[in-house]
Parts: C-alpha cells; structure tokens; sequence
C-alpha cells in the first residue's frame, strides 16, 4: 500500500523579548538567465539580540557576506526553484475540478453534490479546498468503481491529508516573501499566520522536492487510471 506524507518547511520561532526581528528589502545581486544579466532582489532578514554595553541592539552585517558570490549562487538557486514549484498547484487544482466536473452528473453522487451547490455556496466558484473536500466525500461514499481501487492502492487518510497539507502549503508559498536569514545561510519563508502576524519557516530543497513530488504524484497518468 503506497502512502503519502508531505514534507512541509519547519516553522522557525523567535523570541521578541530578548530580541528584534529586522528585515532590509531591495538588496539585490546579479542573476543570469539564457545568457543575460539582470539584477535580482531579495531581503535579508536578521535576528538581532546581540546587544552592545548601553544595551542597544546591535545589527552586524558584513557587507562582503551578505551580498558574496557564495550568498548570490545560494539565492539565486532557491529563487529558482521556488519560481518552478510554486506554479505546480494550478494545473493540479485544474485537474481536481475536472475529476468533479466529470462527476457532477452521476445521479448516485447528486446528494453530495448538493452539498457543495446551494444556497450558500456555488459550485462554479468552489476553491481548491473545497474540490478537494467534495471530492474526498465522493471517494468515501464508495458509490464509483473506478475510485474504489485507491482505498486497496493507497493509504487514503493518509493520500487525503497530503492533499490537504498541499493546498495550504500552496496558499502559503504564494502569498509569502523569501528571505535570506543572515548569518544563518538559511532561506525563510515569510508569511501571515491565522491572526494576521508574521510566520517564518525555513524553506529547504527537501520541502520543494517533496511538493514538487506530492503533485507529480497526483498530476501523473496513473492516477488518472
């Protein structure tokens, strides 16, 4: 039985009585692509809690390491990447509503159906959660052949709650800032928590080539079968 578990970016928390958060935007390095330079920008995001004897935070930033070829190739890696897999939710989000659509008229499904197309909400304008949810109803009712096979191929709780975590890491990648943390080396994501403040997660290779993967796997000609 093949299962499914998607390997989101860790959140990275920091305490801000004993420091201060400190972003500087519009720093910028040369990026190459298909032979031509161009100037790329990026934030640097620092953790200041270092603090000098009148007790003043102090900001230590090297010049020569912030903005140094190894820092440059480091960006400018991640930046492309995460360019190539943030667009990978819309073709998947595509294909989900075409699953239901392919669906909608089965007369054995229309109770569901009719939850997902009322008074209170349309179905023409449902979002990738809600396909994703009314889909999920459709594989629990067990009422299509063709759909029953995922419960003996796949582990569905778990094929379920990878989509889910796929859709709101999808939110998530689209709407937030990449930063550059100095002097950790590392690529934060910066994004909105549920109360409006500013979430940080560490963004890594391993978390975009999990997405990446996590959509392949829904997106391929398999799943299709």
């Amino acid at each position: 039985m093949i299962k499914i578990k998607l390997k989101k970016p860790n959140l990275v928390s920091f305490d801000k009585n004993s420091g201060l958060n400190c972003k500087i935007s519009q720093q910028t390095y040369i990026e190459e692509t298909l032979g031509v330079k161009l100037p790329a920008k990026f934030s640097l995001f620092m953790n200041l809690t270092e603090k000098s004897e009148d007790g003043n935070l102090l900001m230590a930033v090297d010049g020569v390491k912030t903005v140094g070829k190894e820092i440059t190739a480091e960006i400018s890696e991640m930046n492309t990447l995460f360019s190539r897999v943030t667009p990978l939710a819309e073709p998947l989000f595509e294909k989900l509503k075409a699953a239901n659509d392919s669906l909608k008229s089965e007369a054995d499904l229309k109770p569901i159906f009719d939850k997902f197309d009322n008074a209170d909400r349309v179905y023409a304008k449902l979002d990738f959660m809600s396909h994703r949810n009314l889909l999920s109803d459709v594989i629990k009712s067990k009422k299509i052949e063709g759909l029953n096979k995922l419960n003996t191929e796949y582990h569905v709780k778990l094929l379920r709650a990878a989509l889910t975590d796929f859709i709101l890491e999808s939110n998530k990648y689209a709407s937030s800032e990449l930063l550059y943390w100095y002097p950790k080396r590392k690529v934060l994501l910066e994004s909105k928590n549920s109360k409006g403040g500013a979430e940080y997660s560490e963004l890594t290779k391993d978390a975009l080539n999990s997405y990446s993967e996590t959509c392949l796997l829904y997106t391929s000609d398999a799943a299709d079968e």
